[in-house]
């Protein structure tokens, strides 16, 4: 296959007419997978429909419109670009519908294009996505490594079926190889190609997966995977079951080319646990004082409270952050040891919560509710001690059995769903 030009997408996205609970953010994991196609010697666009679209509203029901650029506009793109391949981010299993809304608008506007899928969705959920006619290819887990190996097989024609975490169908038959192979030197990842991700669309929003403090802002992940195993997370599927981080030096030349080259402010540490590893956290946080770069940072996806002491959280302060959210989850151990599965304990948080208070550090706290075997009792515990640590407006997410985690694994294995699950 003859390949000249990659489009790598972002779909629009569903929310409620009484008010939007989405926000665009900088399409960092597009970003990575722009850098590999240029490395290749192909020309790659990146194109964020819901951030081009922002100000555009449709109605899609009484309770939902759907926010991004409209259909036509996606169309004329498409037909404008002329892409060989399309790839399109899956990331939010509540907005399924819209992907294969978009899969279909592809292959409508060009049949003879070549349709991939990948992201957290498709990595939970391949086959629903994978078993849609319009989809060609998917690609589970982290894709870097797979994606450069698919665009050389189809390049040489050589085959794909070696290739790893990669779904494709042959007639009525689905095949999909396991995803086996993590990148272990994160290092080796070339930076995203922030110059095709329009940066200058985000400048400026008030809320980019949080509140923002300053005009240009930008998501930076400087490792992948946990060590905790939480029952209702799916962050193991999606990056495997072992820690794994980028040297300090690696993170901080990323920085500093934000900071000269794109003139950024304040960066979202977009890791599911920046703070894993104590010893290189410290390191990290240390030499961004060093730098002396001035960024304002926080911690959207939270941090890893077990492995936090206050001389850490003084260094989190001195080097720019400017609020840590603490994903406490619970207010009961017995939810949290036998639940949950989370390796926290609730009296280490209050003091770390009371330290941030006396170095000034703003912090926030998750919580989620309604877990199966989780009694009222548990709850009011959860929010009397959010109220003890002095959070009175944490953030509350109702327990909810996404395919690819744990729960929903034991919700269908005891029954617990009313109906056969079904998007």
């Amino acid at each position: 296959m003859n390949i000249k030009k990659i489009l790598l997408l972002t779909a629009p996205a569903y929310t409620f007419k009484s008010g939007r609970d989405i926000n665009p953010l900088p399409p960092v994991g597009l970003g990575y997978l722009a850098s590999v196609v240029e490395k290749m010697g192909i020309e790659v666009r990146i194109l964020d429909t819901l951030a081009h679209g922002w100000n555009r509203e449709e109605e899609v029901n009484e309770l939902l419109i759907r926010v991004g650029l409209r259909d036509k506009d996606i169309s004329d793109y498409i037909s404008e670009y002329g892409p060989d391949i399309v790839g399109i981010n899956c990331q939010f299993s509540r907005q399924n519908g819209l992907y294969h809304h978009l899969l279909a608008l592809v292959k409508k506007t060009k049949p003879d294009c070549v349709t991939i899928a990948g992201g957290a969705h498709v990595t939970a959920c391949p086959h629903e996505i994978l078993n849609d006619p319009s989809c060609d290819f998917i690609i589970t887990g982290e894709a870097e490594e797979s994606f450069r190996e698919f665009l050389s097989a189809m390049q040489s024609g050589t085959g794909i079926s070696s290739v790893d975490g990669l779904g494709w169908k042959s007639g009525t038959t689905v095949h999909l190889n396991e995803k086996k192979n993590w990148i272990t030197n994160l290092d080796s990842i070339a930076f995203p190609a922030y110059r095709l991700m329009h940066l200058d669309l985000y400048f400026g929003l008030p809320v980019s997966h949080g509140l923002r403090h300053r005009k240009k802002f930008c998501p930076i992940i400087t490792s992948r995977g946990c060590p905790a195993k939480c029952t209702f997370c799916t962050a193991l599927k999606v990056w495997g079951n072992k820690f794994r981080f980028r040297s300090t030096q690696n993170v901080l030349e990323e920085m500093r080319l934000l900071r000269t080259q794109y003139g950024i402010e304040e960066l979202m540490f977009e890791d599911d646990n920046v703070t894993a590893n104590p010893v290189r956290a410290k390191e990290l946080f240390t030499g961004m004082i060093n730098e002396k770069f001035d960024f304002l940072w926080d911690t959207p996806n939270g941090v890893g409270v077990w492995s936090i002491d206050n001389e850490m959280l003084g260094l989190m302060k001195k080097a720019g952050c400017v609020r840590l959210n603490f994903p406490v989850e619970s207010g009961s151990q017995q939810v949290l040891k036998n639940i949950i599965k989370k390796p926290i304990d609730l009296q280490k948080v209050k003091s770390l919560i009371a330290h941030c208070r006396k170095i000034k550090l703003d912090y926030g706290m998750f919580l989620v509710m309604g877990m199966p075997g989780e009694k009222l009792a548990d709850m009011r515990k959860s929010f009397k001690f959010a109220a003890d640590c002095g959070c009175f407006f944490p953030h509350i997410s109702v327990a909810t059995p996404y395919p690819g985690s744990e729960l929903f694994e034991n919700c269908v294995e005891k029954n617990y769903f009313s109906r056969p699950f079904t998007f």
